[in-house]
């Protein structure tokens, strides 16, 4: 190693240590940009092959095939000749099927019995607005002095008002 003084090396050269202990210097690297176009669209495309790609594969192996470039796995159907395994399935959606039905007709009542309370009770009612005086503020009198009923510290005209002294 070549002997330079310590005045023509850099700060950082020197400190090196330092320098990448200190969070304040690491994090200088990691700043975050605005993605670039071809990056939000690289972005778009991984999310919907994401969601969207074993429906894909099973659907549409074409479409999959061209998005991701990858052959489609052909899926697996199993058939079986027995019918003893072939079962009637039993749903036992039926009583609720029963009582959404029941609520239904009940509601459709209901609705039926306020429509007709409504037309016999629906009457015209014509009313004019009232104005509102309080946004005109006090009614005064002519007649009567402005200062009435006020204290005498609210009076300005018995105020002694200092006048400006010129020299």
């Amino acid at each position: 190693m070549r002997n330079i003084s310590d005045s023509k090396i850099s700060y950082y050269a020197r400190n090196k240590r330092s320098f990448l202990s200190n969070p304040r210097y690491k994090s200088s690297g990691r700043v975050k940009t605005k993605p670039s176009f071809n990056q939000l669209i690289k972005d778009t495309h991984n999310q919907l092959i994401d969601k969207w790609g074993p429906y894909l594969e099973v659907n549409d192996p074409a479409l999959y095939e061209s998005m991701t470039g990858k052959k489609a796995k052909k899926p697996v159907v199993e058939v079986s000749d027995s019918k003893e395994e072939v079962k009637k399935i039993d749903t036992p959606y039926d009583e609720l099927d029963a009582y959404q039905k029941k609520r239904d007709d009940e509601r459709k009542a209901e609705l039926e019995k306020a429509r007709a309370r409504q037309k016999k009770d629906f009457k015209f009612n014509f009313v004019k607005p009232r104005k509102d005086w309080s946004i005109y503020g006090g009614w005064v009198n002519a007649h009567e002095p402005v200062n009435k009923g006020r204290l005498g510290s609210t009076q300005e005209w018995r105020k002694e008002k200092p006048y400006p002294v010129y020299y």
